[in-house]
């Protein structure tokens, strides 16, 4: 089986993200099937990281970074699921979020400013977090009448802001900081979700209140 994982890395990887996606779209259908169809996915996901070629440290990020996006998956579909199961789900996309940003910061794991496409995907990483938060918080805590799904708009509409927002200024700060370039992108991009989101925030804690 080993050999087998080893030989077909390169053509696992894609099938085991349609069995994860297939699982996890269709969880509310049929929970335990699915459910089955999603680990083995997962399962296949981690045998093709764990017999690549890259260092011992690569490999736990790469599985880390794997479970937070799958997490993140699960967290769209369940969020209007009973408060037992979406506490579970949001808790465990915060408990391994908590253990990337601690690696992060001590340069365990690779930083996410490594490259424009960590970069990239890593503040549509926070953008849907948000989402998926908001549309929780929402509905089991908030005592205001609330419309499901509107939290995918959200989502596109703040992608389509704050990543080509910070794209263009950095494009022209980065002319004076060329080596930081990326961080530059990643952090005005936080500012920018920080200055769409925080109000909207601030407004709904005090309406719980």
């Amino acid at each position: 089986m080993k050999d087998l994982i080893k030989k077909h890395r390169d053509k696992l990887k894609p099938i085991a993200w349609v069995l994860l996606l297939l699982g996890i779209l269709k969880i509310s259908a049929y929970p335990v099937v699915n459910s089955l169809v999603a680990l083995i996915g997962y399962i296949l996901m981690v045998g093709s990281i764990l017999e690549g070629e890259d260092s011992k440290r690569n490999k736990i990020k790469n599985i880390l970074e794997t479970l937070a996006w799958v997490l993140l998956l699960i967290g769209i579909i369940i969020t209007s699921s009973p408060l037992r199961i979406s506490a579970s789900v949001v808790g465990a996309i915060l408990i391994v979020c908590s253990i990337l940003v601690g690696g992060y910061s001590m340069k365990i794991i690779e930083p996410l400013t490594s490259t424009w496409k960590r970069a990239i995907w890593s503040v549509v990483f926070l953008i849907v977090l948000n989402g998926i938060l908001m549309e929780w918080t929402a509905i089991n805590f908030s005592t205001e009448s609330h419309q499901t799904g509107w939290q995918f708009t959200g989502m596109i509409m703040l992608a389509s802001v704050t990543i080509p927002s910070s794209l263009f200024v950095t494009s022209f700060i980065g002319l004076w900081f060329e080596k930081i370039k990326i961080k530059l992108f990643f952090w005005i991009a936080v500012l920018i979700l920080l200055g769409w989101v925080g109000p909207i925030w601030i407004n709904s804690l005090s309406s719980w209140s």
